[in-house]
């Protein structure tokens, strides 16, 4: 990502400045590098400030290029604060809206209720804080996961699951992962009132988790009278019915299940060893009954849609990679802005893409669809089956994608694909499960709550949780790259182009030198480094940042022609010709040397020449030397200054004294310049060991004017760009 180019000074002791993308030193030509100051590192406090940690400073440039954000969904887009709303028992749905009929129903140990709240109290892995006993139930705090804690609470809303726990001894359990997509359970019961429940010499094994997954295992089905029936063809479409409609709701819908187990039993024995039972308690995990569905809530966070539609303004695609259902996936992303049309592809349109139309876009690298249908959903299941890297191309050039029921190893292939077709990727997460992705993406984004495997594996962490941090690392990583440009074009016209044309008039046309090299040092290290460095490097956003497209590494260069042209032969040029003009000027009016007789002197320039001595002139071409210098810190600081700090909009549009573009910097470090000009000229030092000279009084004036005439050019052209954006000059426009 790190981009170098030299700037060169023709003057003995300045030598060559090397300017990265990375780390722009701009307080140059000091060999105390502890002072230097970078881009990277006062961005990245400003966006710790918005609650935005940078762990590499690199980060902050890379964010300037992303052009899809591969965002996980739980806890990243909603706000992992999980509810049961609703529950099924086949056809028969019940909507939550208060637990007091429930509970009278869980009374019953022979009802459906009863049931359905049992397997969600004896398989679930979170539990309730210390000291919560006193709370209503769904304000508790939990330890555990989201969606265990929506079980939790569900349940402990019919009856106390602690009493449940104690009342089922854990013989065995498989925790949850995202592989499987399911836990197990194996309790026996151990108080009265569960052997009664139960039965005596029972096993109970309940399996919870994703309803496609956990389908194939089952053989029947409890009805909502708690009555097993057996899960016919039939019944069996009408469960899934149930669930795609729970899922097209945007619920995360979960299948508990039940298997039991008389003792002693051919499947499973109390008295094998450690590895044989586990290996029986796998085998048993089959023919269960579905005991219901459950339906949780985990709704976007409200400024969500907003913040995606901010994104894709910007011209980066935000792609929703899941583990949800495809349905509940879909739901939620049309909740947040994700996908935008109401006509979504599959998988199967892909594999035969022979009706998609597509065109290329103006730079001819990715294909869009030219139709209707901009959206895509691709399941685990599909990514199971593979695609061709043709269909990988068709998949990557939708602008609205979701990847549903993926595991972490197709979340790392998913982001490999997008880097393949040159698209600078960033990941958010927050589990475990995230970070093989978060690694192998351009950047890593982790939620500040998120696991520690995640944060470790990230390059930046939300601090706060808030997905809408990342439009503030955006447009910060945008902006360091624009401030980087604006302060090389501040420097370049002064501090290189109009400082080599006094050598070169020296060298071959024997014109005595109108810049010697302390003034050329002065600028480079002084009265350039207090604008670049206190004004230009915090300047804020222009207002169309955030609309531009997102910048390609491999054609937007740090230092490009159209940058060069404009600070040597528009801006430069314009200045260089000011101050030769004011040097020669001066040896006019005041020495009575016009401009050809200085020409080629070389020999000639010694007493007697134009009737003055040697020593009335070397005192005029060191006056003329500093006319020269204090030209070029007038222009630089009332015109340069000011035409850099927009790259489109006008000075008014953005002025640095009012409004929401202020930057008070800017005056207090033309007044610093102003200062160090004044000590350079007036202090008796500086003009007896390096022979600098006080000024007439009307070279501080005069460039004034030829200063704002410089800044009226580039709101000239400034104007035609906005005006003609597809011209010529719009097209040269830095």
């Amino acid at each position: 990502m790190t981009k170098t180019f030299a700037i060169f000074f023709p003057v003995l002791g300045c030598g060559t400045t090397v300017i990265s993308a990375e780390k722009l030193m701009v307080y140059m030509h000091v060999t105390d590098t502890s002072s230097l100051i970078t881009f990277d590192q006062i961005n990245a406090r400003r966006m710790q400030r918005s609650n935005v940690l940078c762990k590499v400073l690199t980060t902050v440039e890379t964010l300037g290029s992303v052009s899809v954000i591969c965002s996980d969904k739980t806890g990243t887009l909603t706000e992992n604060r999980m509810t049961v709303q609703t529950i099924a028992f086949a056809a028969d749905q019940v909507e939550i809206s208060n637990y007091d009929e429930l509970k009278a129903e869980a009374q019953n140990t022979s009802s459906a209720v009863r049931k359905l709240q049992l397997a969600a109290a004896l398989n679930c892995a979170a539990g309730f804080a210390a000291d919560q006993d006193d709370k209503p139930v769904n304000t508790r705090e939990t330890v555990g996961d989201a969606t265990d804690s929506a079980i939790l609470k569900f349940a402990e809303n019919l009856a106390s699951v602690q009493k449940e726990q104690e009342s089922f001894e854990e013989i065995f359990k498989i925790p949850f992962n995202s592989k499987n997509k399911w836990m197990l359970t194996l309790r026996k019961p151990t108080s009265e009132s569960a052997i009664k429940e139960i039965g005596a010499e029972t096993l109970v094994l309940y399996v919870k988790g994703a309803p496609d997954i956990l389908f194939p295992r089952c053989k029947s089905y409890m009805d909502k009278n708690g009555e097993l029936q057996p899960l016919t063809p039939e019944a069996q479409a009408t469960i899934n019915l149930s669930q795609e409609q729970l899922s097209g709701k945007g619920q995360r819908v979960l299948a508990l299940c039940s298997r039991t187990i008389v003792l002693p039993s051919k499947l499973l024995s109390l008295d094998q060893s450690a590895e044989e039972f586990a290996a029986s308690v796998e085998n048993a995990n089959a023919e269960l009954t579905i005991v219901g569905l459950v339906g949780i809530v985990d709704p976007p966070r409200k400024e969500i849609p907003g913040v995606v539609s901010t994104v894709r303004r910007a011209g980066c695609r935000v792609v929703m990679v899941t583990g949800d259902f495809s349905i509940t996936a879909t739901a939620i992303a049309k909740q947040c802005g994700i996908i935008t049309v109401n006509k979504v592809d599959n998988a199967a349109v892909v594999r035969d893409p022979s009706t998609i139309p597509t065109v290329r876009d103006e730079d001819d690298e990715e294909t869009y669809h030219n139709n209707n249908v901009t959206a895509l959903v691709i399941s685990g299941s599909d990514l199971m089956e593979g695609f061709s890297d043709h269909e990988w191309d068709i998949i990557c050039s939708y602008s609205e994608i979701v990847f549903a029921r993926t595991t972490p190893e197709q979340k790392l292939r998913i982001v490999n694909e997008m880097r393949a077709r040159g698209a600078i990727v960033g990941v958010t997460g927050d589990g475990v499960n995230d970070a093989p992705a978060l690694k192998a993406a351009h950047i890593g984004i982790a939620m500040g709550a998120g696991s520690d495997v995640a944060i470790a594996a990230a390059d930046m962490v939300l601090l706060d949780n808030n997905f809408s941090s990342i439009l503030v690392a955006m447009e910060n990583g945008r902006l360091v790259f624009d401030n980087l440009r604006k302060v090389i074009i501040y420097l370049l016209p002064a501090g290189s182009w109009s400082e080599l044309w006094p050598v070169l008039w020296n060298i071959f046309l024997g014109i005595p030198a109108p810049l010697s090299s302390f003034l050329m040092i002065i600028i480079c290290i002084f009265t350039d480094l207090a604008p670049s460095c206190l004004g230009m490097v915090f300047e804020g956003p222009e207002s169309d940042l955030m609309l531009r497209r997102p910048r390609n590494p491999k054609k937007d260069k740090l230092v490009s022609w159209d940058l060069l042209g404009q600070a040597y032969f528009f801006m430069g040029m314009m200045e260089m010709i000011c101050a030769h003009s004011m040097f020669f000027f001066y040896m006019y009016k005041y020495a009575n040397i016009p401009m050809y007789r200085l020409a080629y002197c070389y020999e000639n320039w010694a007493d007697g020449f134009m009737g003055h001595s040697i020593d009335e002139l070397n005192h005029f071409v060191s006056v003329g030397q500093c006319v020269y210098f204090v030209t070029l810190v007038i222009m630089q600081l009332f015109g340069n200054l000011f035409a850099s700090r927009t790259r489109r909009l006008s000075v008014l549009q953005k002025n640095p004294f009012w409004g929401p573009s202020r930057n008070l910097r800017i005056p207090i470090a033309m007044c610093i310049s102003i200062a160090i000009v004044i000590i350079i000229l007036y202090v008796p030092f500086f003009n007896n060991v390096f022979q600098t000279a006080p000024i007439p009084l009307e070279f501080w004036f005069i460039p004034i004017p030829l200063a704002i005439g410089m800044l009226l050019m580039d709101e000239t052209r400034k104007l035609l760009v906005r005006s003609y954006p597809k011209s010529f000059i719009a097209k040269i426009a830095w």
